[in-house]
């Protein structure tokens, strides 16, 4: 069953799933925004083992003894099946408070072969007074049996405010950019070696946006962090950070793209198409970083692509 959240309060639609008894013991929580599906996800976890939404919700949730969290460990971000076994073991367990487990497992995409398998296994015959939240932004990289398994529940992607002044100096410059490969400046044999310089300056200063971005979130949020947090544990949370404001940037660049397109619709002809062609670089490009390309590799695959798109006669 999917559930497409879209015109509806999410909280609607789950409280109105739990009243009814209708809430599955396996759901996938999946969208674009990571920080998004993890909120929500905290939200009806709370919910769900009766705990008053509060500022310290999330903390509360990872201190409950019967709350279990996996997550992509070490610089490899892969969930082991020694990992997945572990969560497997915790879940089988009666409640020690209460009468309800909850079991989060975030970026269940990056299971391997054999976690996933392992995992099959629990899904087929879920614990009793059990809830698995499965998050992912790219649901269609697990199993299908696994996804058929899952009540599915789809967050739209949030209206993005890129308020960070590196950032949104950047989807100017790139705005530029785009202008300048359109409209054939500076003109002559400079036009191509001057696209291509810029190209690299934008990766560039990519890199040192998001490295800012990701230092100053950092700093906030180890702050507030358990003290019994393991270096596994920070290494994948600072990364998780990162890849989370990465997916926010190319999200920008996508709307960016489209605002320039809409812009300059009474411009050269395929406007339209180009404009098509650039959304599937750019998807092509997230799904090489999902597989751990370098941010910088996979961005300049994407302007050389845009390049070839936008300068085409």
């Amino acid at each position: 069953m999917t559930v497409a959240i879209a015109k509806q309060d999410p909280a609607e639609l789950v409280d109105r799933a739990i009243a009814d008894n209708r809430l599955a013991h396996a759901l996938l929580i999946h969208g674009q925004d990571l920080a998004q599906i993890e909120a929500f996800a905290y939200n009806l976890a709370g919910k769900l083992m009766e705990i008053d939404a509060s500022e310290d919700l999330e903390a509360r949730l990872i201190k409950h003894p019967d709350v279990f969290t996996l997550r992509p460990s070490k610089k490899s971000r892969v969930i082991s099946v020694d990992d997945m076994r572990e969560l497997i073991r915790n879940v089988q367990h009666s409640p020690q408070q209460g009468l309800r487990k909850v079991a989060f497992v975030f970026e269940v995409d990056r299971m391997n072969a054999s976690a996933a398998n392992a995992f099959l296994k629990t899904l087929e015959e879920p614990p009793l007074n059990t809830n698995l939240l499965l998050l992912t932004t790219r649901p269609h990289s697990l199993l299908a049996t696994i996804r058929s398994r899952c009540q599915l529940f789809r967050l739209p992607t949030t209206h993005l405010n890129f308020d960070d002044p590196g950032a949104m100096a950047w989807l100017e410059s790139y705005t530029k950019w785009l202008g300048d490969i359109v409209g054939g400046k500076p003109g002559g044999k400079q036009s191509v070696p001057h696209y291509v310089v810029g190209l690299y300056a934008l990766v560039e200063r990519f890199s040192a946006v998001v490295n800012g971005m990701t230092k100053a979130i950092w700093k906030e949020q180890s702050a507030h962090l358990p003290e019994d947090m393991d270096d596994n544990e920070r290494i994948a949370l600072e990364s998780r950070i990162s890849i989370s404001i990465r997916q926010d940037f190319l999200s920008a660049i996508e709307t960016t793209t489209e605002n320039f397109a809409r812009d300059n619709i009474e411009g050269p002809n395929g406007i339209s198409e180009k404009l098509v062609q650039c959304i599937k670089a750019l998807e092509s490009a997230n799904s090489l970083l999902r597989l751990n390309m370098k941010a910088e590799t996979m961005l300049e695959s994407y302007l050389l692509q845009a390049l070839r798109i936008w300068s085409a006669k």
